[in-house]
C-alpha cells in the first residue's frame, strides 16, 4: 500500500534520479564532500600575494567541524533512505509471489479453455452434418465466447510475467542503490577523514 500511495510525480524520478530522497541525498553528500576537499588548505594566505591574511589550515579545520554535523544528517538520510528501500524490497517480493500464483492459476484456466475449445471444436465438427442449426448455435453462442476467455487469460498471462519481469528488476535496482549507499557511508566518509587527517 505504501508503494502505490506514492505519488505519480516520485514515482516517474525513481529511486536513481536527483528528485528522489536518497538519489537527492546522495548528491547532497558528494556536494559536502567536495566542499571539504583539502587539497587548498595548505599555507597561509597573502593579500596581494605579499602581505599575510589568514591561516587556510586553521579556516579549513573550522569549516570541517561546522559540516561535521551536516555529514551526519546526510549519513542519517541515508541510512534512512537504504531502510526505505529494503522495505520496498520485502513488499516487491511478497508481490512477485502473489504474482508467481496468479500466473500458475491463469496457466490451469489457459489449459482448461485450450481443452474446452478442443471438444467444443470437435463435437461442433461432428454436428455439422447432422444438425447444421445446433452446430451454428454452438460455435456462435459457446465457442466464440471460450476463445474470447481464452484471448483474455492469455493477455493477462503476459501482463502479469511483464509485472513480474518488472518487479524484478526494480528489486536489482534497489540492492544496487543500498550497496551504493554502503559505499558512500563508508568509503567516502573514510576517505574524506583521512584526507583531514593528513591536511
Amino acid at each position: 500500500n505504501r508503494l502505490l500511495q506514492t505519488p505519480v510525480k516520485a514515482l516517474k524520478e525513481g529511486s536513481l534520479s536527483q528528485g528522489s530522497k536518497v538519489g537527492a541525498t546522495l548528491l547532497e553528500l558528494r556536494r559536502t564532500v567536495e566542499d571539504l576537499d583539502p587539497k587548498g588548505a595548505t599555507g597561509t594566505r597573502k593579500l596581494l600575494g605579499v602581505i599575510p591574511f589568514g591561516d587556510r589550515i586553521r579556516d579549513y579545520f573550522s569549516k570541517y567541524q561546522d559540516a561535521q554535523s551536516h555529514l551526519n544528517a546526510i549519513i542519517q538520510a541515508l541510512y534512512n533512505g537504504q531502510d526505505e528501500l529494503r522495505q520496498d524490497n520485502a513488499a516487491l517480493n511478497l508481490e512477485k509471489t502473489h504474482l508467481w500464483e496468479t500466473m500458475a492459476r491463469l496457466n490451469q484456466y489457459i489449459y482448461i479453455a485450450e481443452r474446452l475449445d478442443a471438444r467444443l471444436s470437435a463435437t461442433i465438427a461432428e454436428r455439422e452434418a447432422a444438425d447444421p442449426e445446433r452446430a451454428k448455435a454452438l460455435r456462435e453462442d459457446v465457442l466464440f465466447y471460450v476463445r474470447q476467455k481464452h484471448r483474455d487469460l492469455l493477455t493477462q498471462l503476459a501482463v502479469s510475467i511483464q509485472g513480474y519481469l518488472a518487479i524484478d528488476i526494480v528489486i536489482k535496482n534497489n540492492l544496487e542503490l543500498i550497496k551504493g549507499v554502503d559505499r558512500a557511508t563508508t568509503t567516502t566518509i573514510s576517505a574524506l577523514r583521512t584526507a583531514v587527517i593528513v591536511a
